[in-house]
């Protein structure tokens, strides 16, 4: 299955926790990439859920690029 689709399902039908809240994508880049590997931290609070992503710029650009795609289609939905 391609990545960006999976993103793209998880996004269109996702758990009510994350479509109700509002979600916040925050990438981390830290002086050694060879000390401190790559890692993707969630944590859901009552309102709002934070993806941390640490020293994966990658990661960060798909869910970011994912995240913009879906709220587009909810502003052309509205209208």
């Amino acid at each position: 299955m391609n990545i960006f689709k999976t993103f793209e399902i998880f996004l269109k039908e996702p758990l009510s926790i994350l479509r109700d809240n509002f979600i916040q994508i925050v990438s981390l880049q830290t002086g050694n990439i060879f000390e401190n590997k790559p890692s993707i931290d969630v944590s859901v609070t009552k309102d709002k859920t934070q993806i941390t992503v640490v020293n994966n710029e990658k990661v960060y650009n798909l869910l970011s690029l994912v995240q913009n795609r879906a709220n587009s289609k909810k502003t052309a939905e509205k209208v």
